[in-house]
This record gives structure tokens, sequence and C-alpha cells, in this order.
């Protein structure tokens, strides 16, 4: 019987669907590189949330076929050497989309308001302070999508009947309905929210700096529910700082847990989030049970459909 390590919440939430399968289930809090080895060694396949899978961990595991990722982006994992080691990994596209593209509509709302101003001051019984701050009506406003997968579709799609204007920048122009493609620059300038709903990759690090921050309106604010690592973040900690520009709304950072001491917690204008963009009931059963059939068609001798490496052994 193949040992499977797969974290215990999506144990129940795929309804235990890897141990009806005849596979031998492991249930951890959190498969990190300390769990895995302490629980199996020979295990054959493993869901990762979004712990780093080290490239030397390959040679403890002789036994490990695939990694499936509990979720879309896959950073956490250098697939390339993966493929070397004949692992498979595999991603869940598209399972997420809908909870994190409302999660960025919300949080697009929730700056445009400034209701979270509004209701620290309130909270701290500065009634009549919040009653002097306004926000402003999305309608007439431009919002500029930086990423243009299933994600980035799904907020454009969101968008499209809040009256806003929508620019996409995209390395691929896929066919939408939802919004006109510009250049990074142009989309920049423009936009009074830019969303970001990019791939992680070293082509991807930092795309927004200091340069870039400089170009957006003192009025625009920045959404990030896709990785840290896309944004230069002590650059946008002095954007912010500076007012340079208004505010943001940030799901994720270049550590997580975001440290105690991380400017961020004592900024007014930034919205915090604990990279939960995607965490609703419906996201995490599509997620947990995407990552359980792509571990089940590698360890039963398919190719998995989601893969995103070829091994080569």
């Amino acid at each position: 019987m193949q040992k499977v390590i797969i974290p215990e919440v999506a144990d129940r939430q795929t309804d235990h669907y890897l141990t009806k399968r005849g596979y031998e289930v492991l249930k951890v809090d959190n498969p990190d590189e300390a769990t895995i080895l302490a629980t199996a060694p020979d295990v054959a396949g493993i869901m990762m949330f979004v712990a780093p899978f080290p490239n030397h961990l390959y040679d403890k595991l002789p036994q490990l076929k695939v990694l499936a990722r509990y979720g879309v982006g896959y950073d956490s994992i250098d697939v390339d050497y993966a493929a070397t080691k004949g692992v498979w990994v595999t991603n869940t596209p598209g399972a997420n989309a809908t909870s994190v593209a409302e999660n960025a509509v919300t949080d697009i709302m929730l700056l445009a308001k400034r209701s979270f101003e509004i209701s620290t001051l309130m909270r701290q019984g500065q009634q009549r302070a919040a009653k002097q701050i306004f926000g402003h009506e999305l309608a007439g406003s431009t919002v500029g999508i930086i990423g243009y997968g299933h994600i980035g579709q799904a907020v454009a799609k969101m968008l499209s009947g809040l009256g806003v204007k929508t620019l996409i920048y995209n390395r691929t122009k896929r066919p939408t309905e939802f919004g006109e493609y510009v250049d990074l620059e142009t989309l920049l300038q423009q936009s009074d929210f830019v969303t970001l709903h990019i791939a992680a990759t070293k082509q991807t690090e930092h795309l927004l700096g200091e340069r870039e921050f400089s170009m957006m309106k003192p009025s625009a604010s920045l959404i990030n529910l896709a990785r840290g690592s896309v944004v230069d973040e002590q650059a946008l900690i002095k954007a912010l700082n500076a007012r340079q520009i208004a505010s943001a709304a940030l799901d994720v950072f270049d550590e997580e847990p975001l440290p105690a001491d991380s400017p961020f917690y004592q900024m007014d204008n930034v919205f915090l989030t604990p990279h939960t963009g995607s965490s609703t009931v419906e996201a995490g059963q599509n997620m947990a049970m995407g990552a359980a059939k792509m571990i089940d068609e590698v360890l039963s001798g398919q190719k998995p459909e989601w893969a995103v490496n070829e091994p080569q052994v």
C-alpha cells in the first residue's frame, strides 16, 4: 500500500478520497520538511501547502513520485529539479479563482471607501474623526489588472458591472470582453487601483519596485493577492510612508507569517490579511480534491492532468 502525506484539513475536505482509493493516508497539520521526514520517509505522494520543499529533501524520500500543490502557485518548489528526480509536480488551476477574485474586489472596495480606517477610528472611540473621512465611488475609476489567468479574468468579469474602466497587462493576450490590454507603464500611470494576479517566477520577481511606484498616481492603491516576491517590499513601504501612493491591501509578503516587527502593522493606510485570499469553504474543497486526484493519477500510473513539469527519469 503506497503512503501519502496530506494536510488533515484536506482529508476532511475530500471526504477521505485517497483512503477510499486504497492508499495509506498519513494526516499532518502542514507538510513541511521536518514533518514529512518524521512521518514517512518512504512516502510516495505529498499534498503541499506553501511550505518550501528544498532540493536536498528528494534524496531522503526515495519512493516519492508526486508533489501535489493545494492551490495554484508552486514557487515554493523547484519544479525543474523535481523533474530530474523523477517527481511530478502538479497544481489545481482555477480551483480558487472565484474566491481570490472576490477578495480582490472586496479589497478594492475597502480601499475606495476607506472602510478600514473608518472602522479602526470608530473602535478607538473616535467616531467624530471617522465621520470626517470620505471615500470614493468605484464607478468611474480605472482598475489595472496585472496577470490575466483564471483569477485575473474572474476579477475583470466581476468588475464589469461596477462602472469601472479595466486595463490589463499580461504576456499572453487572451480574448476578453472585459478590459483593454495595455503595457505595464500605461497601466500604472492610468490606474486608480492596481491588483496583482501574476505568477511568481524569476521574471516577475520585484516586478513592481521604486520606479514603478513613482509612475502611479498619488491617489492610487495597490492590491496584492499574488505572491510577496512580485513586489519590492521595502520600496512599497517607502512609497506608502511617503504617500507616494495612497494605500494598499496586502495578503502576501516576503516572509510569512508576516513578522511582528513589520512596518506594515503601524500603517493606517494598509489593510492586511494573512494569505487568506483563497480561504473559503468552496475553494478549499476544490483545491483539496484537485490535488488528491493528481496524486491518485500519478500513483496509479497515469500522466497527471495538471502537471507543471515533466519528470526526466
